[in-house]
């Protein structure tokens, strides 16, 4: 039908030009307008905006997609009416677009402003034509931008406040959980700006609280709750006894003891000689584990690899133990690109084969924030660089996260020093975000980077070195999952909190995303643990302390990485009267309050610590045989993601 649509669309085009044609017009003109008319009945099914069926809150990021004939440059923004002038709000004053269909994130609000409340239409201008569509703008969410709690230790005659900057006007609502399951509740009027609000414990004993703050706004919208843990001291909640029974560890009576017998009256077998061994031998470390992990640096694939003799992120071998290595990287200035228009961190420039536009491209990089190596500088206006490709689903270059050598023009390197307080690695061998501040590693924290699939190659989150950018996203929705905190680093990627989704009462649900944290889950981005650790840090942290420019190492798993086996003397904590997981350090915010016991790494998969989960707060070190499994899986001569080599070789990429 469509077809049939069009040829008589066609029909009624040539009628219409037989007509000028009677009319004495130009057959030369007459042609130039036929063609026009063509041209864009062709493109009109290909260049349009996506409508918008949900409503724009300001605060809340939603994705505005288009679909495009061609790479053209292009504008976004929000206006009055179709033909208006008058520009309400920018989305992307400046950017390249792909053919085929894109899209760019918006929170409602350009440089700090929401956009007016009220029905207005998105426009897309091109250099071929303007498309729009109509989008209702709500009032702005309301938003806890930071907060700050009086104190972290609560004694009798001291009262807890905390002061918060918000959005917009409403009610600061204090909702407290004691681990005996006591609830305590308290709220406060507000004004846009600070609010106040405060809680004096009532017949509360002593342990943990956990506290939530939330914004409602007049309209009963509730912001993204705040959150903090704080202690009672003082109030009285275990006698002497108890306390004295906590430092009792009932694995050490144990030890001496006989092994029970099974309640059916047989004899467990605690195995022979050989079969001990052949446990000892799967937990062996194999020789292909104890090769040179130094030589893995970032550029390790690299046919270049070992002829820059400086200290940068390409040349860095990837041990995150080497703390004053990495924090000189961390604080060194960075290279990228820039083309210095306005937004240029929304886009990608193409690595050339050869020195030329018109060449064949091989890879790209995004703008601003993605780091590139140097190679060769060239008279005739080129540079030879490196970087792994920066290719989502919508780039014309599909190199998904290849280290890529080629040219681009030397006019758009610039050189960007980058914060010099703070730093933060991710090591995709390890799904771990390694925290540092002046110098130091102060904490590292669970992430999953991004899974591939068949259907999805570019999921794959790209490696390479990467600032930070400001102003940050905040929230943004896929699908039905709510990623708080987002920041962008990479175009499409950003760092943001483990996603989660919504129950029924409103409140976050983390069961599906957050059992994940330590593997690859996402669709490219890098989730990050919520629960603090024991030093306090957590995304929430990051998103608190978050600072223009910081710089981010996305380290790659190559094949032959191995994650290095722990010393049998590493110390490790329990609480040995109920507890289930193990710690790396007895004040972690899993039990705090409780008196945990030491033991060492060695004896983890000995009884009673061998049925110990490891715990998701503080991040202690991996059990030897879940080591195993990912060294195992990253030997030298085997494919750790066979779904991505595939995906290359079809694309002829890879042999």
């Amino acid at each position: 039908m469509e077809i049939l649509k069009k040829r008589n669309a066609g029909r009624h085009l040539g009628d219409k030009m037989q007509r000028m044609f009677r009319q004495g017009m130009s057959g030369v003109l007459a042609l130039c307008m036929l063609l026009c008319v063509l041209t864009v009945h062709a493109q009109e099914d290909a260049f349009r905006l996506l409508p918008v069926t949900e409503e724009i809150r300001p605060g809340q990021a939603v994705m505005i997609e288009y679909e495009l004939p061609e790479d053209t440059t292009a504008g976004l923004t929000l206006r009055a009416s179709e033909d208006s002038d008058e520009v309400l709000s920018v989305i992307a004053s400046e950017f390249t677009g792909y053919a085929g269909r894109g899209g760019l994130w918006w929170n409602g609000t350009y440089e700090g402003t929401p956009a007016p409340e009220g029905d207005a239409f998105l426009v897309l201008e091109t250099t071929y034509g303007t498309v729009s569509t109509p989008v209702s703008i709500g009032p702005a969410l309301p938003v806890i931008e930071s907060a700050e709690s009086s104190t972290a230790t609560l004694s009798p005659g001291e009262r807890l406040e905390i002061e918060a900057e918000v959005t917009t006007a409403g009610s600061l609502t204090l909702v407290l959980h004691h681990e005996n399951g006591d609830v305590a509740t308290v709220s406060s009027g507000c004004t846009a700006g600070t609010g106040t609000v405060d809680w004096t414990p009532d017949g509360m004993p002593d342990g943990q609280v956990a506290v939530t703050l939330t914004l409602t706004d007049a309209d009963g919208v509730t912001s993204e709750p705040w959150r903090t843990v704080v202690m009672l001291e003082g109030f009285g909640d275990e006698t002497a006894a108890e306390a004295a029974e906590e430092t009792l560890d009932p694995a050490l009576l144990e030890m001496e003891e006989e092994p029970e017998e099974p309640e059916d009256g047989t004899v467990e077998e605690t195995g022979t000689d050989e079969a001990v061994m052949a446990a000892e031998e799967d937990l062996t470390v194999h020789d292909w584990e104890e090769e040179d992990q130094s030589v893995y640096t970032p550029n390790w694939g690299s046919p270049y690899y070992g002829q820059d003799e400086t200290l940068n992120y390409w040349t860095l071998p990837m041990d995150i133990t080497d703390e004053e290595a990495v924090w000189k990287v961390l604080t060194s200035p960075i290279t990228v690109l820039d083309t210095g228009k306005n937004k240029a961190e929304r886009t990608q420039i193409t690595i050339r084969k050869e020195p030329s536009l018109e060449a064949e491209g091989v890879g790209v990089v995004t703008c601003v924030s993605q780091g590139i190596h140097v190679l060769e500088t060239l008279d005739n206006g080129w540079s030879k660089i490196e970087a792994y490709s920066s290719s989502f689903h919508n780039s014309k270059v599909k190199a998904w996260n290849m280290l890529v050598q080629g040219y681009v023009e030397t006019k758009y390197i610039k050189t960007t020093t980058p914060n010099q307080h703070y730093g933060y690695v991710v090591d995709k061998l390890t799904q771990r975000l390694y925290v540092f501040k002046d110098g130091k590693m102060i904490s590292e924290l669970l992430v999953s980077t991004g899974l591939s699939n068949e259907r999805q190659p570019y999921n794959e989150t790209r490696s390479g070195e990467f600032l930070l950018l400001t102003p940050a996203v905040g929230e943004f929705r896929s699908d039905n999952l709510y990623c708080a905190m987002a920041i962008r680093f990479d175009n499409g990627d950003l760092l943001h909190e483990v996603p989660h989704t919504l129950n029924r009462d409103g409140s976050n649900n983390y069961k599906n995303t957050e059992p994940k944290l330590g593997t690859r889950a996402s669709h490219g981005c890098i989730r990050v643990q919520r629960k603090k650790t024991p030093e306090g840090i957590n995304m929430r942290w990051i998103w608190d302390n978050r600072k223009a420019n910081t710089r981010l190492l996305i380290w790659e798993d190559w094949q032959g990485r191995q994650i290095p086996v722990p010393d049998d003397d590493l110390v490790l904590y329990y609480n040995p009267n109920g507890g289930e997981m193990y710690h790396r350090a007895d004040n972690c915010y899993s039990a705090q309050g409780r008196t945990f016991t030491a033991f060492t790494y060695g004896q983890l998969e000995e009884e009673p610590f061998a049925s110990l989960e490891c715990c998701d707060y503080c991040n202690p070190a991996m059990r030897r045989a879940d080591i195993q499994a990912v060294n195992t899986l990253h030997a030298p001569g085997g494919d750790h993601d066979p779904v991505l080599t595939e995906a290359r070789r079809k694309l002829g990429l890879v042999e």
